[in-house]
């Protein structure tokens, strides 16, 4: 069956700073991995985004909140943001950046923040008319490595180095049981019977019983293989910004297994190994032996050094051999 209709996207040009787009209209689903130079993002799209992830607010990964600022405020609206310690103090510094002296002729935005820290999750939330104070809610123990779920798809994260702390993403879209459409119609059922009915072939804890239809019961297995199917999720990986260690290989390989799409830097040349480690980034080759010790379907790099300028083809060259899927 079709795949969900998710758009997903780099935000640049490979060699550009990092980022990701994943759209899902059909959710209402606008979503940010880092917020670099975001310039060439459709200001109609900015104004959508109501999720972003931040791996590390070195610079080009964080430089693009002032402008993905500047294009929410005058409309109202709540923006969740998630990352990892010290991101409630960089986003604050970022928002404490500006006079606020109007906010009462403005609509209301608010940024909510989820933050791991040291083993917890903090709950900041900043809204501007409150001039955009940092407002603490509450914490809890991060006993999950998923920072966010919904009805329709999780974000799992996992803390690698980069010299500091950094996190990867996996955006992964739930299974879904649809109805056959062909097949529904001849069934005495309509409005909320209908939902009722999918409910009752979407839990699978309804195994070995039975649904009344017409004053006649169903068993749940022959209802559903006839009635219904499942769509298959989607599973988008976003890796940037760590060393080629031990500990970081397993922590990926765990977050980014199976993925339909691995999105990962591909900073160096093999031949400039020495050069990578120190900066804490990954050359063409290891990214290569991650995505085929994952088992992912496709791969696509970014983050190219600037050194190779018009031999960026280098990269790709050099991982072909190890991962052919890859562009």
């Amino acid at each position: 069956m079709a795949k969900p209709r998710v758009k997903h996207y780099l935000v640049n040009e490979k060699y550009e700073d990092p980022g990701l787009v994943i759209e899902i209209d059909s959710l209402g689903e606008y979503i940010l991995f880092d917020v670099g130079n975001i310039r060439k993002l459709d200001r109609h799209l900015l104004r959508k985004v109501n999720k972003i992830f931040i791996t590390h607010t070195h610079m080009d990964h964080f430089i693009g909140f002032d402008h993905l600022l500047r294009n929410k405020l005058g409309r109202e609206q709540t923006v969740e943001v998630f990352g990892i310690n010290p991101l409630a103090e960089n986003l604050y510094c970022k928002l404490q950046g500006y006079t606020w002296n109007l906010v009462e002729f403005e609509p209301r935005i608010v940024f909510n923040l989820k933050q791991y820290n040291s083993g917890l999750f903090e709950y900041y939330s900043y809204d501007i008319k409150k001039k955009f104070a940092r407002d603490f809610i509450k914490e809890e123990k991060a006993d999950t490595d998923v920072i966010y779920e919904n009805q329709y798809y999780r974000v799992r994260y996992a803390v690698l180095d980069h010299k500091i702390p950094v996190m990867g993403y996996s955006f992964e879209y739930k299974d879904r049981l649809l109805l056959k459409k062909d097949s529904i119609k001849d069934l005495p059922l309509e409005g909320r019977q209908i939902g009722e009915f999918k409910s009752f072939l979407a839990d699978e804890n309804n195994r070995g019983k039975s649904f009344t239809i017409d004053g006649r019961e169903y068993g749940w297995e022959e209802l559903r293989e006839k009635y219904s199917y499942v769509q298959e999720g989607i599973k988008i990986s976003y890796i940037t910004d760590v060393v080629f260690s031990e500990e970081n290989f397993k922590k990926i390989i765990n977050l980014v297994k199976g993925s339909d799409v691995l999105y990962c830097e591909a900073v160096f040349l093999p031949e400039d190994r020495e050069q990578a480690s120190k900066v804490y980034h990954l050359t063409a080759d290891q990214t290569a032996l991650i995505a085929k010790e994952a088992g992912v379907k496709k791969l696509v790099v970014f983050h190219f050094s600037r050194r190779y300028a018009n031999r960026w083809d280098r990269i790709i060259e050099e991982i072909k051999p190890i991962f052919p899927n890859v562009e």
